[in-house]
């Protein structure tokens, strides 16, 4: 992905997705309409037991598919047969998605750290864009997912997820000011996505200042987008027209 595209197309948070669309979040259908209205669209990856990287947000099931377990007590085959709520879709892998979304359009991946196996996720993640013909580029909260592609894929653009709004999952060092700016210098990431609710703020001033790329999420009214448009270079949005 060129840093053009971070900056000139939105991007749909988890897809078109939500009442307005009637699509579910993190659905081939929720990409398809994001790409078919012109933008862009981010996504979610988890691993499965057989170490495929998923499109989904949980580690649980339940929210989204009303089964019980967690995404990685089942193999991609046996995940792509879960069907999600209130749709057709079912949970498929990045390999799938990626080959069936219209590639002109660009795709920001959030790797989730949630199940503690940084190196593992980024190697399966990076397996399935190695050879992917369309911009995409791939950011996360876990700084040793971000270290693993600034090791082993740096041609491949990658940003650092943050907020200032601890919410109890990360360390409370993450959530520091110089902490968030030793992120940035030493992992040189190439953007920033930062939580809207805490702009703007040091951490977004410096990257500008850098002339590193803001990205903000989750924009889902226009008095936010607003907001966007002041404070950042582009928007992860939700449930707007």
């Amino acid at each position: 992905m060129q840093y053009q595209n971070l900056i000139n197309t939105p991007f749909a948070h988890r897809g078109l997705h939500g009442p307005k669309s009637g699509h579910v979040e993190n659905s081939l259908t929720a990409f398809k309409a994001a790409n078919a209205r012109g933008h862009g669209f981010e996504l979610d990856v988890l691993l499965s037991h057989d170490g495929k990287a998923m499109v989904y947000h949980d580690v649980s099931l339940n929210r989204l598919t009303g089964r019980s377990g967690d995404i990685d007590d089942f193999t991609a085959q046996q995940l792509s047969a879960i069907t999600l709520t209130g749709s057709d879709d079912v949970i498929l892998t990045l390999e799938k998605i990626l080959d069936n979304i219209d590639q002109k359009y660009p795709v920001l991946i959030e790797i989730k750290g949630d199940q503690g196996r940084p190196d593992q996720i980024a190697q399966a993640v990076f397996k399935d864009i190695c050879d992917y013909n369309g911009p995409v580029a791939v950011m996360s909260f876990y700084p040793g997912i971000i270290l693993w592609f600034q090791k082993h894929a740096p041609k491949i653009l990658r940003g650092l997820v943050a907020t200032s709004i601890n919410d109890g999952e990360m360390p409370e060092k993450y959530f520091s000011t110089p902490t968030q700016k030793s992120y940035i210098d030493d992992l040189a990431v190439d953007f920033i996505a930062y939580d809207i609710r805490a702009l703007p703020n040091e951490v977004t001033e410096y990257c500008r200042g850098k002339n590193i790329p803001v990205l903000t999420w989750t924009v889902r009214t226009e008095d936010l987008q607003q907001k966007a448009r002041l404070y950042t270079d582009n928007s992860i949005y939700e449930n707007l027209d």
